[in-house]
């Protein structure tokens, strides 16, 4: 999770299963991408840090595998609506 660098050619490796084999079981399970499906999992880790309390905002989105606080931010915000200042 918080290697930015890991791909959905790495998760489908990891899961013993091709590409476009993932791609059609994420995709039927929760109707999003596997880009998307990984992109969520590191926000709701994220949110979940956010509420233990401790971490900046910038500590939190390099501990998820954002290469960018803003990156995180923005995506942050279209997913839970607010910003990670304003989580609770």
């Amino acid at each position: 999770l918080s290697n930015p660098e890991y791909s959905i050619e790495d998760l489908s490796r990891d899961m013993c299963m091709s590409r476009a084999t993932l791609y059609r079981k994420i995709t039927s399970i929760t109707g999003s991408s596997p880009s998307d499906f990984v992109k969520n999992v590191r926000l709701r880790k994220a949110a979940g840090l956010l509420k233990e309390g401790g971490l900046t905002i910038a500590e939190i989105a390099d501990k998820v595998g954002f290469n960018t606080p803003s990156y995180f931010t923005k995506s942050f915000k279209k997913l839970f609506g607010v910003l990670p200042t304003q989580y609770k």
